[in-house]
């Protein structure tokens, strides 16, 4: 993942792959180029941002956006 200036990255290991955080608007990409708004990442808070590999595969395939996480 290319680094640039205005961005925070991290590696989350359930998807074993880097993210980068906007240090503005606060969206989170994953280095295979999937979208997690604030308000899915305020879901995400309760796996420690570790984003389900079942869940990033179906946002993946189908898109969308995340309302609930079922354990």
């Amino acid at each position: 993942m290319e680094r640039k200036s205005g961005w925070t990255y991290s590696f989350i290991d359930s998807l074993n792959m880097n993210i980068a955080i906007n240090d503005q608007t606060g969206i989170l990409y994953t280095e295979d180029k999937i979208r997690y708004s604030k308000k899915e990442q305020e879901i995400l808070k309760e796996f420690e941002y570790q984003i389900p590999l079942e869940v990033h595969l179906i946002k993946k395939l189908f898109g969308g956006t995340i309302l609930k996480i079922f354990r």
